[in-house]
């Protein structure tokens, strides 16, 4: 109870000793609302730099956001990228070439290795024949 009629008191007194400067001159007051022009100026100071630091804030975060939307595109054409270099190195597997016909097979061994293989062979033999000949390449 002692220490709030303490801080009381100096309060009082530092209010005292304000409104005394402020009517002798001492400290300058414009308006007359008994707050002293410094203080105001620098509170009005304060709400402009916030208004400025907000509006640099809004530009950074569109700036960001647009940085963001960029690099995204960049991993998604990556990934693109990516995806084409593997389909031109795609491993083929038998299964693969049981879905295909004979004819398919013979094309493929012509187009890719520059092989005619034999159109009496077998759909198996075949799908042996081109499968041995992605292996080796």
């Amino acid at each position: 109870m002692d220490t709030i009629l303490i801080i009381l008191g100096v309060i009082a007194v530092s209010a005292g000793v304000i409104y005394y400067f402020i009517k002798s001159g001492k400290i300058a007051d414009r308006d007359g609302d008994l707050i002293p022009d410094v203080i105001e100026d620098a509170v009005e100071d304060v709400k402009e730099t916030a208004k400025e630091v907000k509006a640099r804030a809004k530009k950074v975060a569109k700036e960001a956001k647009e940085v963001a939307d960029a690099v995204k595109e960049v991993v998604e054409q990556s990934k693109d990228v990516v995806k084409a270099a593997k389909g031109k190195a795609k491993k083929v597997t038998k299964s693969q070439l049981r879905g295909m016909n004979k004819a398919q097979l013979l094309a493929m061994a012509k187009k890719d290795f520059n092989i005619e293989l034999d159109s009496s062979l077998t759909k198996t033999n075949l799908i042996n024949k081109v499968y041995e000949l992605h292996n080796k390449k």
